[in-house]
Parts: C-alpha cells; structure tokens; sequence
C-alpha cells in the first residue's frame, strides 16, 4: 500500500441513510485522460477514476484530488 493512513482517511466520505444502510463503495473506471483528476459521487459511493497511462500519474492524481479536496459531483 502506497497512501498514507491520513491520505487515505482524506478520501471523499460514504454517507450512510438513516437507517444506517451505507451503498458498497465502487470505482468507475473512466477513458484514457492523463489530464483530468479523479471525481467522486458521494451519493452512491462511486469514485470515478480516468484510466491512466501509469501507476504513478494514478497516484499523482488521487494525492492531488485529496490535497485540493477537489472530488467534486459528477
């Protein structure tokens, strides 16, 4: 594992209903788009995710999105 435990608690939250049902978390995974950061919809517990032309951009990416609290809806 490459994150950090406190990077990893900075991902975008699960919300919960009020009778505690939580939707299972699942990634999406996007066209080829070196360009763009990943993007959350906290809703449904969707993390869409561009595929990247390497494992080091993906992680680029996610650090930056955690950084910049920058998942936003989709």
């Amino acid at each position: 594992r490459s994150l950090t435990e406190t990077q990893l608690q900075s991902l975008p939250s699960l919300p919960a209903s009020e009778e505690g049902f939580q939707p299972m978390p699942s990634i999406t995974i996007r066209p080829p788009d070196d360009q763009h950061l990943p993007t959350a919809n906290t809703c449904i517990s969707r993390l869409y995710v561009p595929l990247y032309s390497s494992k080091q951009i993906l992680k680029q990416k996610l650090l930056l999105a955690i950084k910049t609290k920058n998942f936003g809806f989709v």
